[in-house]
């Protein structure tokens, strides 16, 4: 075959792969949307048959001749090309490595795990569970034999989350992020300003609801021509191709709050998905550059932007409008100290902007040191407890509140959790370089969310996976991650919010 026929060749299995993954998606966002209950069952036995059509396409010996041949003549590509061929051909090596009955006895387990996990934070029974946790673990840790790993065997799965990314870099930028904002969180605890944010429970009916979602994202640049947001227990978005990203979001009757942050943080996954240059669009550079930098567009627009002062100024007379009886008194002012009052909290899931990366480096840390081998599955809840009062000054007296909480750990999805406090970090890095480029303020105030997004399509969603995350960053901010910028953002806000 000529090198032509070759590339030919990989554009249609390209195709294919991302169709059956296009596929798994749609159907996976239709069950979680809008599926009745009782039928589950069968949409997940569809789910399951086709993952097995994709994996089949990424495993077959046609693909890995044609990802071979075109690695070796990598310098004939154009760039969309030699990207492509690059990021299929680590998710092929990845794929095909591990026998096929290791990854089908651990989809087994998985399942199992899930289930368990379930049952155990339901009736707070870490023992139900624990053996289930072990055997994630045992698993996860004999793929990444396989997968291969230089360094920490916790590079072997942090990598494929973080291009570049390995656990001795993240141990240096997390001890920065925590021994910088540790001493903050203590100062915030003892700080005598008080934060009235009582009107936040009142009832906030779910159609006006919907109408405040969508008015979010139009503010915010969403085409919904090009997306819709639908309603899920928890929010999440899949972005199929430029035309075609849905999201959703979940209301609480008696409180609108978590759905304004819920909304701005899945818009900014979403504007992400219908930003990228058209002409990646239907390849495998035209998706997120990763999952710390696809956390850092949406916790721009969730913290950076929606939990800034003037974007209240703007935006407080639209909620009025919509919420005229149960927010006619409230003020921008009260507003902004309402979205940023901090508290320690057990839960991660409801820490503030300045605790939650404290939640997330406990969970890093715990997880790297099984997978190195310095800490058994059996000592976790203790470990848990320890790292909390170490870090936030609080303990959990159940393990419900503990190391039962989060669902991740028994899907075996290790390696994701560094990526929001991997997010915090970029945005807080090229929201600096922004902020010298453009009035942010002044923009925000005025309500030209415009201007802004215009910058992040220019500066970061075009380029999709074009580039390594480190090369992206060096690219906007004159240089790689820097976790000054976030310590440095935390420090300047809650200073000034609690007096310090």
């Amino acid at each position: 075959m000529t090198f032509q026929e070759h590339l030919d060749r990989f554009h249609k299995l390209q195709k294919e792969y991302l169709g059956w993954g296009n596929a798994v998606q749609i159907i996976s966002w239709d069950w979680r949307a809008i599926t009745p209950k009782k039928a589950s069952t069968a949409r997940a036995d569809v789910i399951g048959l086709a993952s097995a059509k994709e994996n089949e396409v990424l495993c077959s010996a046609e693909m890995r001749e044609t990802l071979e041949y075109l690695t070796e003549h990598a310098d004939q590509l154009e760039q969309i090309d030699r990207t492509c061929v690059r990021l299929l051909k680590r998710d092929c090596d990845r794929a095909c490595r591990v026998p096929a009955d290791l990854f089908n006895e651990f989809s087994v387990l998985q399942r199992r795990s899930e289930a368990a996990w379930e049952e155990a934070k339901r009736t707070d029974d870490w023992k139900l569970y624990e053996p289930h946790l072990d055997n994630m673990f045992t698993y996860t840790r004999r793929m990444m034999d396989y997968w291969g790993f230089e360094g920490s065997p916790y590079n072997g799965i942090l990598s494929y989350n973080e291009e570049g990314m390995t656990a001795e870099k993240l141990d240096g930028l997390f001890a920065e992020v925590r021994d910088g904002i540790t001493p903050l969180v203590a100062k915030v605890a003892a700080s005598k300003v008080e934060i009235d944010d009582s009107f936040r429970q009142q009832l906030f009916p779910v159609p006006q609801q919907r109408i405040m979602a969508q008015m979010i994202l139009k503010e915010m640049g969403f085409d919904m021509s090009r997306g819709l947001i639908a309603e899920s227990e928890h929010p999440y978005t899949c972005g199929f191709s430029l035309d075609d990203v849905r999201m959703t979001t979940h209301y609480y009757e008696d409180q609108c709050i978590p759905a304004i942050f819920s909304t701005l943080h899945e818009g900014g996954h979403g504007l992400y998905e219908q930003s990228y240059d058209r002409k990646l669009n239907g390849t495998m550079a035209g998706n997120g550059l990763g999952s710390g930098m696809h956390e850092s567009v949406s916790r721009f627009w969730e913290n950076i932007v929606g939990r800034d002062r003037a974007f209240w100024d703007y935006m407080m007379p639209k909620m009025q409008e919509i919420f005229p009886d149960q927010l006619k008194n409230v003020t921008a002012e009260q507003m902004f100290r309402a979205v940023n009052k901090s508290g320690v909290s057990l839960l991660r899931m409801e820490a503030d902007e300045l605790t939650y990366n404290l939640h997330i480096i406990l969970r890093y840390e715990l997880e790297r040191d099984v997978f190195e081998g310095r800490v058994a599955v059996a000592d976790l809840p203790k470990l848990w407890k320890q790292k909390m009062g170490a870090y936030l000054g609080i303990e959990p007296q159940d393990d419900r509140t503990g190391i039962l909480q989060d669902i991740q750990w028994s899907m075996g999805q290790f390696g994701y959790f560094p990526a929001y406090a991997l997010g915090n970090m970029y945005n807080a890095q090229y929201s600096a370089r922004l902020k010298k480029e453009l009035p942010f303020e002044q923009l925000l105030r005025e309500g030209d969310l415009k201007a802004i997004y215009d910058w992040k399509q220019k500066n970061l969603y075009c380029h999709g996976s074009l580039y390594t995350p480190d090369e992206l960053m060096n690219m906007v901010t004159g240089e790689s991650l820097n976790a000054k910028y976030l310590v440095q953002h935390l420090t300047d806000k809650f200073t000034k919010l609690y007096e310090l």
